[in-house]
């Protein structure tokens, strides 16, 4: 790997505006982030050299998806294992207390082909530096289906993973997902991994409007709360976008907006938190 188009550790700035960062997607971790989920994070990114991801988001903070597929890819750079416990190690040293370790980053993490042997490294270096340390990842869900990614997440804390709608044509104009996906097989395979997954699961939900469609209103809500109270999550994370949006025809949800759909949620027995910034 040529050391000078990748970083170990980048450290982020408060703003957490990932499109105008001069490092963006070239470092192995990142942080630290203060935040009410996780408390004070790292991040891990698998992608250094391109965006690879299963959707391409209207909303995605971090741009345009260079790769989008549902086979495991490795961008431009396979991240040998010692060089992720280096980069872990000095993200650590410069970072202070840290209470998570978390594989996010420039894609979708689970789609790497070494995400399980990521996973075990992560793991047994941060459970030795503290046992007390949460290791987990954020995912969009969409290979909850492969029995690798599955035994590798087993293995995590914690699980966030999203799920923006229950609508096949709302799923894809806002996910934009790789064309073979289907909201119903998510969700399935979503329930299937709760009933496996005995650690923290949690659900994100993104509110936006694009163009003259939202995925806020009463019914989206309601159809949602069904889905949720079949799979179970610990919690249900609700936000909307308060970083720059990919697109400018994406709007953030109002504050009124989001404190119904919660409502819809809660009322139907469900632990939500709302992130309204």
């Amino acid at each position: 790997m040529d050391s000078q188009r990748f970083l170990l550790y980048a450290k982020c700035p408060p703003s957490g505006e990932c499109l105008r960062c001069p490092y963006r997607g070239r470092s192995i971790t990142y942080g630290p982030f203060r935040s009410r989920r996780r408390g004070t994070s790292i991040g891990i990114n698998l992608f250094l050299g391109r965006k690879v991801c299963s959707f391409n988001c209207v909303y995605c903070f971090r741009g345009k998806t260079s790769i989008k597929t549902m086979t495991p890819v490795s961008g431009d750079y396979d991240i040998p294992p010692g060089l992720l416990h280096e980069a872990l190690n000095e993200a650590l040293r410069n970072a202070g207390e840290v209470r998570a370790v978390d594989f996010s980053g420039n894609g979708e993490p689970t789609l790497h082909p070494r995400f399980s042997e990521y996973v075990d490294v992560v793991v047994d270096f941060v459970k030795k530096i503290d046992p007390d340390i949460s290791v987990g990842v954020f995912t969009n869900s969409s290979t909850l289906g492969m029995g690798k990614v599955v035994e590798a997440l087993l293995k995590l804390d914690y699980v966030e993973a999203k799920l923006d709608t229950v609508i096949q044509w709302k799923f894809r104009a806002i996910n934009r997902p790789y064309k073979t996906l289907n909201i119903d097989d998510v969700m399935r395979n979503l329930r299937i991994f709760r009933k496996k997954f005995s650690e923290t699961l949690v659900v994100q939900i993104m509110l936006v409007k694009y163009l003259n469609m939202a995925n806020w209103g009463i019914r989206d809500a309601e159809l949602m709360a069904d889905a949720l109270t079949v799979i179970e999550p610990d919690e249900v994370h609700v936000y909307t976008a308060y970083r720059t949006p990919r697109l400018e025809t994406v709007s953030r949800a109002r504050e009124e907006v989001m404190h119904t759909y919660g409502k819809v949620l809660e009322n139907r027995g469900l632990k939500v938190e709302l992130y309204i910034r």
